[in-house]
């Protein structure tokens, strides 16, 4: 049953992007793994319930929970539709509004949940990644509506509780639902942040996937001083990370970066015991891959260059000790690539920026993954574009603030987003859903 909870009372009190952002932010909506921050997640997709509602949409509430033995919360979502004229066209805006954790507060300047404006910008955890960019779009559709009405559009929008853990009640859950009721966008707008520092500056059309996975070596024991009494998995492990370190990718182009792969984090020893040589070591790794590969061709992959090593490596004084070495690739939760050629929506979206920002943007396929695969994958006759807001906070008339890198950045210290950047993004999203709208079906 959902819950009854009336925060924003009319249409007027929704065209304020600025307004609405800050009330989504006010809202602490981490990602609900611990039940005790379902109460949030609820209430902030209620606030988003209730501003479609006086806007004339129509909201479903959809709750999934279970399906892997991992992740067992219960995850609601949001649908949400417009429907003008004849409704011949489709277009799908994709979002979340679950956010990561804070971190330590006292390293913030302010209070990560309070929504302030200071020095143009709006501070908050969420706001880059990705409230704002949901309040932009859902605005975008208030601020235009008496162009839209003209129009024979049909506008949705998903909004999910879990993209920034499992995703696996999210996205991907509603978008089957969609399926389940015969209703197939014509294309998607992922929201997520999509320039590093400037507004416009890219549009994406696609993500690398992501596949994570471990190094388990084995070794024996020993005191330190003796070599014959002991095995040292961490020489393996080192020579193990020389190998894929210095493998090479050769698969990207001009809008996809290619393969990478990235040793993440190592367990081995104890640092209380200096003259005791482990027994085992471990290393978790990442790889970012592009649709040239797969989980299962990456895993095989790694397999084959610590077992069939290349020249330099086989005659290294510790290769043999390769043979204690297992891959272990997490196949099951691997995030899968995906790109989508750019067509109509992405034309429509590049005139967006140009007109709004006099920016040409790139089209690129750069960045982390996002809720961007499962359209790919359910939807794969749907265009798909990502548009949102900039990565690291926002650069204004060009001037990068003294904390630049260090703080301002989605999942950073002192999240924030410009106010001028918001606004825009809201522009550009109205344009898009208008022109997108005056197109023939």
């Amino acid at each position: 049953m959902q819950p009854k909870l009336k925060i924003v009372p009319d249409v007027a009190a929704v065209t304020d992007v600025i307004a609405l952002t800050q009330a989504l932010v006010k809202i602490p909506s981490v990602t609900a793994i611990d039940r005790k921050d379902y109460p949030a997640s609820r209430q902030c997709l209620q606030l988003l319930a209730d501003a479609g509602l006086a806007t004339g949409a129509t909201v479903e509430w959809l709750s999934y929970e279970g399906g892997h033995p991992k992740w067992y919360y219960p995850v609601d979502n949001l649908y949400i539709e417009w429907r003008f004229g004849q409704a011949d066209r489709h277009l799908c805006y994709m979002g979340h509004l679950d956010v990561v954790p804070p971190g330590d507060v006292a390293q913030w300047h302010m209070d990560p949940f309070a929504g302030n404006i200071k020095d143009g910008y709006l501070y908050g955890r969420g706001v880059t990644d990705m409230k704002g960019s949901v309040a932009a779009f859902l605005t975008a559709i208030s601020a235009n509506m008496p162009e839209l009405q003209a129009s024979d559009l049909r506008i949705g929008m998903i909004v999910t509780m879990d993209e920034e853990w499992a995703a696996i009640n999210g996205s991907r859950k509603v978008l089957e639902w969609l399926q389940s009721k015969d209703i197939t966008p014509d294309a998607f707008i992922v929201g997520e942040p999509s320039s590093q520092d400037i507004l416009g500056t890219h549009i994406k059309i696609g993500r690398r996937g992501s596949l994570c996975g471990t190094l388990q070596i084995s070794g024996i024991q020993g005191h330190a001083a003796y070599q014959g009494a002991f095995e040292n998995p961490n020489r393996a492990l080192a020579l193990a990370m020389s190998i894929l370190n210095a493998h090479r990718f050769n698969d990207g182009g001009d809008d996809f970066p290619a393969t990478n792969f990235e040793a993440i984090a190592l367990k081995s020893g104890d640092f209380n015991a200096s003259a005791v040589v482990p027994g085992q070591a471990e290393m978790l790794w990442n790889i970012r891959y592009t649709p040239d590969h797969t989980p299962a061709s990456l895993e095989a992959l790694v397999q084959e260059l610590l077992q069939s090593p290349p020249d330099w490596a086989r005659t290294h004084p510790d290769a043999r000790l390769l043979a204690n070495v297992t891959v272990v690739a997490n196949k099951d939760t691997a995030s899968l690539p995906y790109r989508s050629t750019p067509d109509e929506l992405a034309r429509t979206a590049h005139a967006a920026i140009f007109e709004t920002l006099g920016l040409t943007a790139e089209i690129d396929g750069s960045g982390g993954t996002t809720d961007g695969r499962f359209a790919a994958m359910l939807f794969p006759k749907a265009e798909i574009i990502e548009l949102g807001l900039p990565e690291r906070g926002g650069i204004m008339k060009g001037n990068k603030p003294a904390d630049y890198l260090t703080r301002g950045g989605m999942h950073q210290v002192d999240e924030r987003a410009s106010v001028d950047d918001l606004h825009n993004l809201q522009r550009i999203f109205g344009r898009i859903v208008v022109n997108y709208g005056r197109q023939p079906a």
